[in-house]
């Protein structure tokens, strides 16, 4: 299957893909909304905080992806109030060795905890930031972890409930990259000198009630 990044043809191998008409495949920490609807991923989290952690979602893929990696989905809001809160995780495991998906009982789906963990954690949600028109920003942020570090953060695109968008995500060659609706003017990069070789894949998500279709993986090259 030929895979592209940002509008441009790359040179990729498909690995993994989901019409998610099931969760087999898949985990959960946080909120226990979570569910396969009509070909989707729906992930509905309070909209308020509570004890319990309901109002976060992390949904990881059961499968350790190593190397040079391109994800592609589709995904919208739902609710007209919700965040609109689109998070990722590639690479995630524990610095120690032990498995993610073994360990999964140890958290609530808190956002702490992943930040001791490898991995690297794009966020793109609604920003407090608008464009000329009145119409709310994505605010882009990128982190590694451990330690939240924040290597990129932009305020661009219009951020918008009920639209599908389409995100896409690289590593390669110390690149680490994000890029919505395919386009070379809302993609962005920084460079990894100690780039993250291997671990789960993972959606997450805070007080937002999220719609998520035709997951595909691709080794890049």
């Amino acid at each position: 299957m030929p895979a592209t990044f940002a509008g441009k043809a790359l040179d990729a191998e498909l690995l993994y893909e989901s019409g998610f008409p099931n969760l087999d495949d898949f985990w959960s920490e946080g909120t226990p909304d979570v569910n396969a609807e009509g070909g989707s991923l729906v992930v509905r989290t309070l909209l308020e905080r509570d004890e319990r952690k309901h109002f976060v979602s992390s949904v990881f893929l059961k499968r350790v992806f190593q190397g040079d990696v391109l994800v592609r989905y589709r995904a919208r809001s739902i609710h007209a109030d919700s965040h609109r809160n689109f998070n990722f995780f590639i690479h995630t495991r524990h610095p120690d060795g032990r498995d993610l998906y073994a360990t999964r009982g140890e958290r609530s789906g808190d956002y702490p905890e992943y930040h001791v963990l490898d991995n690297y954690l794009f966020t793109c949600l609604k920003s407090d930031q608008q464009d000329r028109e009145g119409f709310d920003f994505f605010r882009y942020r990128m982190r590694r972890d451990p330690g939240f570090h924040l290597m990129k953060e932009v305020h661009s695109y219009r951020c918008e409930n009920f639209r599908w968008y389409t995100f896409e995500y690289l590593i390669r060659q110390g690149e680490v990259s994000v890029c919505l609706d395919e386009l070379p003017h809302e993609c962005y990069t920084w460079r990894d000198p100690q780039p993250l070789r291997e671990g789960y894949l993972g959606f997450r998500s805070f007080m937002s009630h999220l719609e998520f279709k035709d997951l595909r993986v691709f080794q890049a090259r």
